[in-house]
């Protein structure tokens, strides 16, 4: 493999084999690593066999994720429906790289919606469910960039192109909970050299450190971050 590398007029950029999804991965556990405890238990579940197939015993269709949140609420009571109130009142942040806007290719992409490399993290959208963003799961992860003053940007899959999917959307065959898709640009997604933006990654950590730092509650038809 070749080696990675910074680059551009002010080392703007990185280049690397596997940046998807190997940078979302790193900027997430670097968060998780660097939080201060909360009230909240925080998880950072990265699933192998993503591109091929996820339905390995260390994929996201495994019960693996379930397993152990089950054991976790075990460990903390008797009460046969705590773990349905806990994941009732959960969120979760599936973290998948997204494409940048390619100059060659514009035809490919939403009209209205451009996503474009250090400009802040990618909200992803499908119409056809392949991406679990919803309404409320978006203003909550918009708000969490507010708090962190971090910018963000929306992707929206073009109609008439099939996109891939993601292991949050699907983890929920097994762990259904309110989640966001969200990803960072990047440019030949899936080639053996990627290109991705350097400010992206400290974007996703302060955003990622703050959301396992805090709790995010869902109280009389609000989602509040506290």
């Amino acid at each position: 493999n070749m080696a990675g590398s910074i680059w551009g007029a002010n080392k703007e950029f990185l280049s690397a084999p596997r940046l998807d999804d190997l940078e979302c991965a790193f900027a997430s556990l670097q968060a998780f690593l660097r939080a201060a405890e909360g009230e909240s238990i925080p998880m950072h579940c990265v699933f192998d066999n993503e591109e091929v197939g996820s339905r390995s015993m260390r994929g996201a269709a495994s019960t693996f994720m379930v397993n152990v949140i089950q054991r976790i609420c075990q460990s903390l009571s008797s009460d046969a429906t705590l773990c349905q109130r806990m994941l009732a009142n959960s969120f979760m942040i599936s973290a998948d790289n997204a494409h940048a806007l390619h100059p060659n290719y514009v035809q490919k992409y939403c009209p209205t919606n451009h996503v474009f490399m250090n400009e802040g993290i990618v909200i992803k959208y499908s119409a056809n469910q392949k991406y679990t963003t919803d309404a409320i799961s978006a203003s909550v992860f918009k708000r969490l960039c507010e708090i962190t003053d971090v910018p963000c940007q929306m992707f929206v899959n073009h109609a008439d192109v099939a996109g891939g999917s993601t292991l949050g959307n699907i983890s929920q065959s097994q762990v259904s909970l309110p989640t966001v898709d969200i990803g960072l640009a990047q440019l030949a997604m899936h080639s053996p050299y990627e290109t991705a933006g350097i400010r992206d990654v400290d974007y996703l950590i302060r955003v990622a450190k703050h959301f396992y730092e805090h709790s995010i509650i869902a109280a009389e038809g609000e989602y509040l971050i506290k």
